[in-house]
């Protein structure tokens, strides 16, 4: 009876071992399945990481540059705002700023009334003005009017044509402004 008790034992051990080695196997194989299921959620997680990294700094080139380029364009248009003021300024100094000042006076349409100048466009201008208006057969009474910074205005009755040089600016601002970026080389 031992030898049968001993037997069965023996065939049990053996059961045992083939159980305990099919679950390590098992067990084994199992480890392995996770660990590169966990391997692969890290290498996903790991790529979303990037992605999310690259998108973040790729939104802070996009604003940055959208500052930046905001900036450069308000800086060109106070530039573009100063060449205008300052060209401005310069054109009664322009060698055919009479001949500006004589268009203005025929395209006006009027004969007489009142003709207003700068002050300074008055004393640099007036023995010539004078006579052009005397040849053209106009008959203006000729005024300074220092609110003008240059060009004219032409006052009969309830009429006036504005010539002023801030006037005609302003009229062709977005004009001259573009004109300007031009030759800059802004656009």
């Amino acid at each position: 009876m031992q030898s049968v008790i001993d037997k069965i034992l023996e065939e049990a051990k053996k059961e045992a071992e083939t159980i305990a080695r099919m679950y390590e196997s098992e067990e084994e194989k199992i480890r392995k399945e996770y660990a590169e299921k966990i391997a692969e959620a890290e290498n996903r997680l790991n790529e979303e990481i990037d992605k999310r990294k690259k998108e973040t700094i790729m939104q802070t080139v996009a604003q940055t540059r959208l500052l930046y380029n905001k900036k450069l364009t308000t800086e060109m248009q106070a530039y573009i705002e100063d060449v205008l003021q300052s060209a401005v300024k310069k054109l009664p100094e322009h060698k055919k700023y009479f001949d500006f000042l004589k268009g203005l006076i025929k395209n006006s349409g009027v004969k007489d009334g009142e003709l207003y100048l700068s002050s300074g466009d008055l004393k640099k201008y007036r023995n010539q003005l004078e006579k052009f208006l005397y040849q053209e057969g106009y008959d203006f009474q000729i005024k300074a009017d220092d609110n003008l910074s240059g060009g004219l205005v032409i006052k009969k009755e309830k009429t006036t044509f504005l010539g002023s040089l801030d006037v005609i600016t302003e009229i062709m601002r977005d004009e001259l402004k573009i004109e300007i970026a031009r030759i800059l080389g802004f656009v």
